[in-house]
């Protein structure tokens, strides 16, 4: 459905005509109506003057007792043009003189009755066959001079009465015609000045307005590039810059807006977990990250804007909150956190087992205060799968060394034992050859046992109880196993330990597992060879362990997260479970100790720990 667009401009058009016509009118009327009368009073003015001269020739003709010239006058003043009539009556209204002789004798007492001595009138009347003229009637009065034949003042005031008709229309027509002209012309004025005057709204007010209405429309549907050209420097001018000024901080606001919301997007992105923001009002999911939407098989298009169980359980209505734990109706206090699992479906019709930590939370949306669920998801399968392969990675990694060690003594004792069968079928042999031969397998055994034991020491569980570790032996061993790793990815091992043994009150497993952590990942940091030093040595009643690399080193935004669980960023490449240093970091906290790790991108990374020997565990015991 389309809305009309009304215009400013139409607005002021309709409504400049209709103020400005409708005055003109009215005034073109009004001036119509006074400048006819006008017209009408100045001919009546001329009619009187005309009326007097009159008077004047009838009083000197009178006084003369020239009555005959005095009808001349009348006759020739009744043949101007547009004169109709002229008469002169008695006092008592006897037609006496008329320049129609047909005129002569009548009796119009109605106009002898309504004068008054001295006091003329002039009006428009309409004649008995319906022509209407413009009278002008001028009762003469009395005087001394004419008392002699017309008797007192007193008696008679009036000697006569003067009366010239005019032929009305063309006084009429003539008024209207000059002023039609004259309200033409007014009409040309104000229509030319209606012109000019909507010209310069159309400039000044129109056209800057339209301009400044079109840039908001544009600002309204999104171009934040749109400005308005200020016009001039007056109130729309000025209103055409606050728009600029206020358009500039809105485009400044809303990048800076989209650029925390892609800032927050990718920090999101980054995390290894699924992360989703769930709307507690609509159950809607307003924040996905990119290892949720891989979890759920789905993308962010699909996945926002509808039911969090819509798209992660298949259903078409709320989960039962009977059969499974659900956060948004577990959770009811801001900051309330809860633990469960979940069986999510992707579309292909899979599940996978998910952790989910919820919490909570309380945020204002622009529109007013919302309650969201946080959801972090873990793929529980995925890390075992990771874990597993993480394992069996290292196993292999341990059983290629182990076979390595455990090869060269065999091949020796398979060559002792060989010479031996060969020198006693020849009989050549002799008995202290004999425990020469066995001697020497003897000794390739012994190695063998070593490396067995070894291992069986790294891999054996904690027994829970504290014993004496010569750790100088525990670091050699550890070492020797990871010898073969270190030879096949170019690594030199370097041990650095002192001649007397220093000693730990621990699990002897433990500590094992903490060097071989340590080493392993060091060698993870060398991808291009380089050297290893594993150094041993007491300082102040502690002994300190540091397994220093020359590897690509640790960047300071990654060194602050090296001990978090399940965060890992092996140099290699490889996917590891990001739990190696969160073990080692454990077992060195379980021991009383300390872990410290110092690293430059490029140059290596150093780890140190810090225990107490057992002279010093023993004497604070005590």
């Amino acid at each position: 459905m389309q809305t009309h667009v009304r215009y400013l401009s139409h607005h002021l058009l309709r409504g400049v005509l209709l103020v400005a016509g409708g005055a003109s009118l009215v005034l073109g009327i009004l001036f119509l109506g006074l400048y006819r009368d006008q017209l009408i009073h100045e001919r009546a003015e001329v009619s009187m003057q005309l009326n007097r001269m009159l008077q004047v020739t009838w009083e000197n003709a009178m006084l003369k007792r020239d009555v005959e010239g005095l009808r001349d006058i009348v006759a020739k003043l009744g043949g101007l043009n547009g004169i109709r009539d002229v008469v002169i009556l008695s006092p008592a209204g006897e037609v006496r003189f008329a320049s129609d002789p047909e005129k002569m004798g009548r009796q119009l007492p109605e106009i002898a009755q309504k004068t008054t001595p001295g006091k003329p009138v002039t009006s428009f009347e309409t004649q008995a066959g319906g022509a209407e003229v413009l009278r002008s009637i001028n009762p003469v009065p009395n005087r001394a001079a004419c008392t002699s034949c017309h008797g007192s003042v007193v008696d008679n005031p009036i000697n006569g009465v003067l009366v010239i008709d005019y032929d009305a229309a063309p006084i009429r027509d003539s008024a209207m015609r000059s002023a039609i002209l004259l309200m033409l012309a007014g009409t040309a004025v104000i229509a030319l000045t209606l012109l000019t005057l909507w010209l310069l709204l159309r400039r000044h007010v129109i056209q800057p307005l339209a301009g400044l209405d079109a840039a908001t429309l544009a600002l309204a549907a999104g171009n934040l590039a749109v400005r308005a050209q200020p016009a001039a420097n007056d109130e729309i001018g000025r209103a055409a810059e606050s728009f600029n000024s206020m358009a500039q901080r809105l485009s400044a606001q809303i990048s800076l807006a989209e650029a925390q919301q892609q800032f927050l997007q990718t920090l999101l992105d980054g995390l290894p977990d699924g992360v989703r923001l769930i709307r507690v009002t609509d159950m809607q999911v307003v924040l996905a990250n990119h290892t949720f939407c891989q979890q759920v098989g789905q993308s962010a298009q699909t996945i926002l804007k509808r039911p969090c169980f819509q798209y992660s359980h298949g259903r078409t209505e709320p989960c039962v909150s009977t059969l499974m734990v659900c956060p948004l109706v577990k959770l009811k206090v801001v900051g309330d956190s809860l633990k469960t699992s979940h069986y999510l479906k992707r579309p292909d019709g899979s599940v996978f087992h998910a952790e989910i930590h919820a919490v909570l939370v309380e945020l204002d949306d622009g529109q007013g205060r919302e309650h969201y669920i946080v959801e972090s998801l873990r793929d529980l399968g995925q890390i075992s799968q990771i874990s597993h392969e993480q394992r069996l990675s290292e196993l292999g990694l341990l059983a290629a060394g182990i076979a390595h060690e455990i090869h060269n003594p065999l091949g020796s004792v398979r060559l002792g034992v060989q010479g031996l069968v060969r020198e006693l079928h020849a009989g050549l042999i002799k008995q202290d050859q004999i425990v020469e031969y066995m001697g020497l397998i003897d000794q390739e055994i012994d190695k063998c046992i070593a490396v067995t034991r070894r291992l069986l020491l790294l891999s054996r569980p904690p027994i829970g109880s504290l014993q004496l570790v010569v750790i100088n032996e525990a670091l050699a061993d550890t070492l020797k196993l990871l010898e073969f790793d270190a030879q096949t990815h170019g690594i030199t091992q370097r041990l650095e330990v002192p001649d007397q043994p220093l000693r730990l009150l621990t699990d002897e497993a433990d500590i094992r597992m903490i060097f071989f952590n340590l080493i392993q990942n060091a060698h993870h940091a060398m991808t291009t060879g380089g050297t290893l030093i594993a150094r041993l040595f007491a300082d102040t009643g502690h002994a300190v362990i540091e397994i220093a690399d020359s590897g690509t080193g640790i960047p300071p935004d990654i060194l602050a997260r090296i001990f978090d669980p399940f965060f890992s960023r092996r140099a290699d490449g490889v996917t590891g479970t990001g739990l190696g240093l969160t073990i080692v970091k454990n077992l060195v906290e379980r021991m009383g100790g300390t872990i410290r790790v110092d690293s430059a991108v490029g140059q290596g990374t150093q780890f140190s720990v810090r225990l107490s020997l057992a002279e010093t565990a023993l004497e604070r015991d005590e």
